[in-house]
């Protein structure tokens, strides 16, 4: 079974207005486009591209896809979070709803009993935030907001504070969770961390954060955080556990099928510091570029250490023809560039043009893709 399918872009207030319409060559709303979800979830469910009335889900007989792709434009900053492993996930959500809070209230941490990894690739240049720096690299920044002589005593006493915590056992946990406690005092920290900027570079984006989100414990946050710049076609993976944040650009982002959400910053939705220092993994991380293994000629694999997802990435021209692919599992194939064929072995067939999507069972076992140009394939090892 081929069925071409379609969806209309979230208005997220950070989403871009111009990046999908710009690259895809489509009809700008003249509001933030900030996702285009291709799956089952049921926030955003894909319909029929050909029947708008009837979504993929209904066509699957309630069957959900483990997975959800999403063509995701960041015309500002997501908020920083992490996400829950498995276990976590289970036992969060098992508690809340022991204690009667409702899936749809605000203060909810779990909606469901999943993990949610995820990885981003990116279409144009893209900036993130995503783990923790080294230890060298906080207490050098730390000590580098002490030697300004045009900070207040007051700033240089918060900083020095924050220092000594980070020189003591368990100092990231505990720097992290001071900054985070101290929302709604730090509008004064923020200004000076600001005025840095002009002094050197590396305050550069924390100027740039507290314009969007003034006294904001993020601001501070986003600084002890791997800034990260991906050129197209370069991916990073995000695990259970990784702090994070989107911060521009548009790419193609695979997760688990899970709205799970722990957020520390850069936002004015629900912040619970106790559950997000449960879940989030107090280590120096800074994530390499995700692998990309050439399985045949035109068709290359990102390598993840999960089976929620898998992500391949096919680039197609008047030589390369992808045929007879056995892909197992439903897949959903997503063009992004020119124009791509994909046919089955039950002589279905549909044309995809940028920003179209197709979904394929596994009725029929293997596929063709035709044409020139790229396309995503998004598939699952779990049944």
């Amino acid at each position: 079974m081929i069925l071409k399918i379609t969806n209309q872009a979230r208005d997220y207030a950070w989403g871009s207005r111009t990046l999908i319409p710009d690259y895809f060559g489509v009809e700008a709303t003249g509001r933030p486009m900030a996702e285009i979800w291709f799956g089952t979830h049921g926030g955003s469910p894909a319909v029929l591209a050909d029947d708008v009335q009837t979504t993929l889900v209904s066509k699957l007989d309630g069957r959900q896809l483990p997975f959800l792709l999403k063509i995701l434009a960041a015309g500002e900053p997501l908020s920083i979070q992490a996400h829950p492993n498995s276990d976590q996930a289970a036992e969060g959500f098992a508690r809340e709803n022991a204690a009667g809070i409702p899936l749809a209230a605000s203060s909810r941490n779990y909606r469901d009993d999943r993990h949610k990894p995820e990885m981003i690739v990116a279409l144009t240049e893209f900036e993130a935030l995503s783990g923790f720096k080294t230890d060298k690299q906080i207490i050098d920044l730390l000590e580098s907001m002490l030697e300004p002589t045009e900070t207040s005593a007051g700033f240089k006493q918060i900083v020095a504070g924050w220092l000594q915590i980070f020189e003591q056992p368990d100092g990231l946990r505990n720097l992290f969770i001071d900054i985070m406690r101290r929302s709604g005092n730090l509008d004064g920290v923020n200004a000076e961390v600001t005025e840095l900027a002009n002094l050197s570079a590396q305050f550069e984006l924390a100027a740039r954060l507290n314009l969007l989100y003034p006294g904001d414990p993020g601001v501070i946050i986003a600084l002890l955080m791997n800034h990260i710049f991906l050129e197209p076609g370069e991916a990073i993976f995000l695990p259970a556990g990784n702090i994070h944040a989107y911060l521009g650009g548009l790419g193609v982002e695979i997760m688990a099928g899970s709205d799970n959400v722990l957020r520390g910053g850069l936002t004015p939705k629900h912040i619970d510091i106790d559950e997000l220092e449960r879940v989030l993994l107090f280590e120096p991380n800074l994530p390499p570029l995700v692998e990309q293994r050439e399985l045949i000629t035109g068709l290359r694999e990102f390598v993840t250490p999960i089976d929620d997802f898998i992500l391949y990435r096919a680039e197609l021209n008047g030589q390369v023809v992808l045929a007879d692919l056995n892909i197992p599992g439903d897949s959903i194939v997503l063009c992004t560039a020119g124009e791509i064929a994909l046919s089955n072995s039950i002589e279905e067939r549909v044309v995809l043009r940028r920003g179209e999507a197709a979904f394929i069972g596994d009725d029929a076992k293997k596929f063709t893709l035709a044409g020139s140009g790229t396309a995503f394939i998004a598939t699952s090892a779990l049944a």
